[in-house]
């Protein structure tokens, strides 16, 4: 795990002050290296993490056959076998790295090669015969890769992190309030979109290619599960298991300390019992937090999974401390786009926890909720007929039922029944605002225009699909995405590299193939992977309902109270882009008990102190 930066202009760029920016995602070593063809200028800067071969001789930027420059990002898991391929056709290596192997891979299958290739990374190849720079990101986006493209003036800029793209003076920064809707409906965008005007990410499974020659660019998509029919051939025969065992086999390749984050939930028990004598961290909250955030614990489960599976596991306390404005602001400060996604601190927080105790690689379940059908929202997908039936049979005790914490968000499934647009009716179970609401907040004439658009074009992809299949390939490109993103800014706040292997291209389309009935039922979620856990624990234990390593949100809104809250939205500029009246009448309404609003309120703090922070250069 490392931290890539590069442009493309017409002079030579220092670099140093954007390796600075981004220091913390590679604190083990640095480099730089500048190319010229014609008067136009090419650099590449490169901060290490060292997992595999800790050598100087492999740091970066790495020249291979004084013809390439490659500055890489992230881990190649079949780096071994992938040699061995290599050497067969007269290849030699100098170092170990899956670096090397990665160039010369490039070398000999050219763009061919993320058929070969199987990680998560974002890398940049600078290649002085041909003159050309080509920037690429994993199949399916788990390493960023911000850019800024100036077409009038043939400039290309491209970085890990935004603060290190906007270091170059020549990025503008500006706030797209084009965006504010799509950020209202979900708590973050869907890719490419950051929140900034022209600042995009290269997408998942896609690379864009610079010519020096003929200053042009293009954009190419190399993998998109919806057209993925080679791929399906492959993994048909082999089971689910059998491809979980693979992934979790290349992943824990590595020549420093590796451990797992562990929940106690499905999928970092199923990492769990296919690890070697793995060396577990989970979290526990105090109890006082527990209650009044009415979430259940995991710890207990945890603990009883671990002696079932005889694991090596460490709890490490969490107490909920008074959430302070600071602590807003250096999550916005660190997530840098628009993600209003409150496990973030928690994540920061036992990454730093497992930095401390040696380690810089840990596993985690991640995603696999998004891969193996595990959100309760993917039942009421598959099963919409039938929920809208019984929507229309229990709607006239609406107001009895919110009575009750457990039917708190009950307007969103009546809502979710009643939309007739399957975006629409899909996004009102993401727990943002809804339509109406969004409608009242903007100040712009038809403020989801552009966000339909987005969807619709995501959408004609898998038009022929069921309506599970459309949320599994949204939320590709969506939920998962931002996901992503919080996993990766958060633990590389500790330089610590997450792996997630339940989430690789061949998972993603033997499930996006296969039959939804295979993922879930009506009674049943992750049937899969409780399938596999199901030889070795109880059904209480694997059934039981999910909490993760969520914090208590109810304590952090409920801290800062009313009057604090009002007083932050009465100071800012967030007035400048949405209309507040009716966030002050849900500010009333929660603080009166009349109605729980946390997560709306926190999206509301999270933009405030986002616009905050990047409206001013």
């Amino acid at each position: 795990m490392c931290g890539i930066v590069g442009y493309i202009n017409n002079e030579k760029l220092p670099l140093a002050n954007n390796l600075v920016q981004m220091r913390h995602r590679g604190p083990d070593a640095k480099g730089e290296s500048y190319h010229t063809y014609n008067n136009t200028h090419c650099g590449l800067g490169h901060v290490r993490l060292s997992i595999i071969d800790l050598e100087s001789h492999a740091n970066q930027p790495f020249q291979y056959l004084d013809r390439y420059t490659i500055v890489f990002n992230g881990e190649i898991y079949n780096y071994i076998e992938l040699r061995k391929k290599l050497e067969k056709n007269s290849y030699s290596f100098l170092t170990s790295s899956d670096t090397e192997v990665l160039i010369a891979a490039y070398d000999f299958y050219k763009e061919d090669i993320f058929n070969h290739i199987d990680g998560m990374f974002a890398f940049a190849i600078y290649d002085k015969v041909t003159n050309k720079l080509i920037c690429a990101r994993d199949h399916l986006g788990i390493k960023p890769l911000y850019y800024y493209y100036n077409n009038r003036e043939n400039k290309l800029f491209f970085a890990s992190e935004l603060k290190t793209l906007f270091a170059f003076k020549d990025v503008p920064k500006k706030i797209s309030k084009d965006l504010i809707s799509e950020f209202l409906i979900n708590g973050w965008l869907y890719e490419p979109d950051t929140g900034f005007e022209n600042i995009l990410k290269v997408m998942p499974g896609a690379y864009i290619e610079y010519d020096l020659k003929t200053n042009s660019i293009k954009n190419e998509i190399y993998f998109d599960v919806s057209n993925e029919e080679r791929l399906k051939d492959i993994v048909k025969k082999d089971s689910i298991e059998k491809l979980i065992d693979n992934s979790i086999k290349i992943q824990c390749r590595s020549d420093v300390p590796l451990g797992l984050f562990f929940s106690g939930g499905v999928d970092s028990t199923v990492i769990a019992s296919k690890v070697n004598n793995p060396h577990c961290l989970t979290a526990k909250y105090d109890k006082k937090s527990l209650k009044e955030s009415n979430i259940l614990s995991d710890y207990e489960y945890s603990m009883e999974i671990a002696k079932a599976l005889n694991l090596n596991i460490t709890a490490i306390e969490l107490e909920q401390e008074d959430f302070s404005i600071n602590q807003i602001k250096s999550i916005v400060n660190s997530l840098e786009e628009p993600i209003a996604d409150f496990t973030y601190q928690i994540s920061e927080k036992i990454s730093f926890k497992a930095r401390e105790k040696g380690y810089k690689v840990m596993l985690s379940g991640m995603g696999a909720d998004e891969i193996f059908g595990g959100y309760p929202r993917y039942r009421f997908i598959a099963y919409q007929r039938l929920f809208s039936f019984i929507a229309v049979g229990i709607k006239p005790f609406n107001r009895l039922l919110k009575k009750f914490k457990k039917f708190q968000k009950i307007d969103r499934f009546f809502l979710f029944t009643e939309e007739k647009n399957f975006i629409d009716s899909y996004s009102s179970l993401i727990v943002g605002f809804s339509n109406k609401e969004v409608a009242m907040l903007s100040k712009q004439e038809n403020p989801l225009k552009s966000y339909h658009k987005k969807m619709n074009q995501y959408l004609e992809k898998v038009k022929n699909k069921s309506n599970f299949k459309k949320a599994f390939y949204l939320d590709l490109y969506g939920f998962l995405s931002h996901n992503f993103t919080v996993t990766d800014k958060s633990s590389m706040q500790a330089s610590i590299e997450v792996r997630v292997p339940l989430v690789n291209k061949f998972l993603l389309v033997k499930n996006f193939y296969d039959s939804e009935k295979k993922l879930l039922d009506l009674k049943v979620l992750k049937k899969q992977l409780k399938n596999i856990l199901e030889k070795i624990l109880p059904k209480e234990i694997i059934n039981r309902k999910k909490t993760g390593f969520n914090p208590p949100m109810d304590v952090v809104i409920n801290s800062l109270g009313k009057k604090k809250i009002i007083q932050i939205l009465k100071e800012g500029n967030l007035n400048n882009y949405i209309n507040l009246d009716y966030i002050y009448f849900l500010i009333e309404e929660h603080f009166n008990k009349k109605n729980n609003h946390t997560y709306k309120l926190w999206i509301i703090l999270y933009l405030n102190y986002w616009i905050e922070e990047n409206e001013n250069r």
